[in-house]
């Protein structure tokens, strides 16, 4: 009867183990998606002012150019240095998105469970 208890008990720690991982992930997972759900709406909300903001800028300089290369040289040099700074800014925001790890503690709780749980190779041999 003994060892029926302890199996029991077993079952029981180890079901309280999945769904205290269930939980952290779900929990995780929340705050995650409200990480990247808050800089993505911050994005939505400023991209059109710079984008108008931008377009001015170059046309200023484009038309402050244009005395001393001609007016489509002046253009082409304005849109390949935009080409060149959006090529670098977007290489920068999305190096940062492929850093951040998602749902980390869940993967760092779940294999210190493992560990706990498995033998290791070493323990089988």
């Amino acid at each position: 009867m003994a060892l029926g208890n302890e199996v029991r008990d077993l079952v029981d720690a180890f079901s309280e183990l999945v769904t205290q991982h269930l939980r952290l992930a779900r929990l995780e997972l929340k705050q995650d998606a409200r990480f990247v759900g808050v800089r993505v709406g911050v994005i939505a909300i400023f991209a059109p002012l710079i984008v108008v903001g931008y377009c001015c800028l170059c046309i200023a300089l484009a038309l402050a150019l244009r005395p001393f290369l001609g007016e489509v040289l002046a253009f082409l040099v304005v849109g390949v240095l935009n080409l060149l700074v959006a090529g670098i800014g977007i290489a920068v925001a999305g190096r940062q998105l492929s850093n951040h790890k998602m749902m980390n503690a869940t993967q760092l709780e779940l294999q210190t469970s493992t560990a706990m749980v498995l033998p290791t190779r070493q323990e089988r041999s």
